[in-house]
């Protein structure tokens, strides 16, 4: 029977240039599991931590930026992983950094772009993960009224 875990987040960047929103994706390295593909940030969370602090850890690790606001995506990213007969609940979260941040990436990645929606949903892989950038980009990027209520 396959177990369920909730040991990791899902964590996708924005930022506003000239009122247009843009998400960052990075490209993994060829040689390290889902090589050569375009992601938005993920990460383990540690024992002694809570998600949105592995979010926060996960996006400087990995970026060397410093969000100016985190939001909680209301969703839960879901997947079967069968290597290890896991169901995996990853909480998702949205960072806003500033307009003209530059990612210094992490060893894990090798290029990133800062793309519009049509573009990001375009490279990423996974239904999930388009899923999660267009319900960020309705509900969270664009400044709306809800917005405020994702606001960690």
């Amino acid at each position: 029977m396959p177990k369920i875990v909730s040991d990791i987040v899902d964590t996708y960047l924005f930022r506003t240039v000239n009122a247009r929103v843009q998400f960052l994706v990075v490209r993994r390295r060829p040689d390290v599991a889902m090589g050569d593909t375009w992601q938005s940030i993920h990460g383990k969370i540690a024992r002694d931590e809570t998600a949105v602090e592995a979010a926060r850890r996960e996006i400087e690790e990995h970026t060397g930026i410093t969000p100016t606001q985190m939001y909680t995506a209301d969703y839960i990213s879901q997947f079967y992983d069968h290597v290890t007969d896991t169901i995996v609940l990853a909480p998702t979260f949205a960072a806003k950094v500033p307009a003209r941040a530059k990612p210094k990436l992490s060893a894990d990645y090798i290029d990133y772009a800062w793309c519009d929606l049509e573009e990001t949903t375009g490279r990423l892989m996974w239904s999930a993960q388009r899923w999660a950038v267009r319900h960020i980009y309705d509900v969270i990027a664009m400044g709306g009224d809800d917005a405020e209520l994702y606001t960690l």
